[in-house]
């Protein structure tokens, strides 16, 4: 297959055409993805140490979201506010997140897995596209991602009783939506694409 004076590959599939045939199979791929990032993230947090005293997999997602920078809102008795377990660092017992694996390994991490993810969907086609053609069939991995991410927002909350009263912890929904589940996945997808589809 050559390239023609636009850098298109002759006889490569048009973008639109890559869209609906890959969709199906980029969703896939982006919410394994997300599955993967999640696994990192446990793994990152018992290596530093950190002990969640009750619903580990819960503060574990939560961190997730922090991860890719998404804020948690903790709200009760009428008042909420905004905090990130990385930046904050620390858990009841004491341990500390990021004492041994840095914030940027968290915040990395995520980064890599949706390049990788974006490259795998490309290498699915089987054939050389054009790079608009692959960046658009790497980005569909935010089919998945972005699923996944909005279910996430209510699958990690966390609710806990105190002298205020009941308190929820949750990431924030739209910056979920939005930074998490949209933007981070068509942008690095797309960029996976492209270099998938150049090796």
């Amino acid at each position: 297959m050559t390239r023609d004076m636009s850098g298109a590959y002759r006889g490569s599939i048009g973008t639109g055409e890559a869209f609906q045939n890959n969709v199906g199979v980029g969703a896939a791929i982006g919410a394994g993805a997300y599955v993967v990032n999640y696994v990192l993230v446990y793994l990152f947090v018992m290596i530093d140490g950190v002990d969640y005293e009750e619903e580990t997999w819960k503060s574990v997602g939560n961190v997730l979201y922090n991860a890719q920078f998404v804020d948690l809102e903790m709200s009760g008795g009428g008042a909420s506010q905004t905090y990130n377990y990385l930046s904050s660092a620390a858990s009841s017992e004491g341990a500390v997140l990021t004492s041994t694996v840095p914030e940027l390994v968290y915040n990395i991490a995520p980064v890599v897995v949706l390049l990788v993810a974006g490259a795998v969907a490309v290498t699915r086609v089987g054939s050389r596209l054009d790079t608009v053609s692959a960046a658009v069939v790497g980005a569909t991995i935010a089919a998945g991602y972005l699923v996944l991410s909005a279910l996430g927002t209510f699958l990690f909350e966390i609710t806990s009783e105190g002298f205020g009263g009941t308190t929820t912890t949750a990431p924030e929904l739209v910056p979920a939506i939005v930074i998490m589940g949209l933007a981070l996945p068509l942008v690095l997808g797309a960029v996976g694409g492209v270099l998938g589809n150049e090796l």
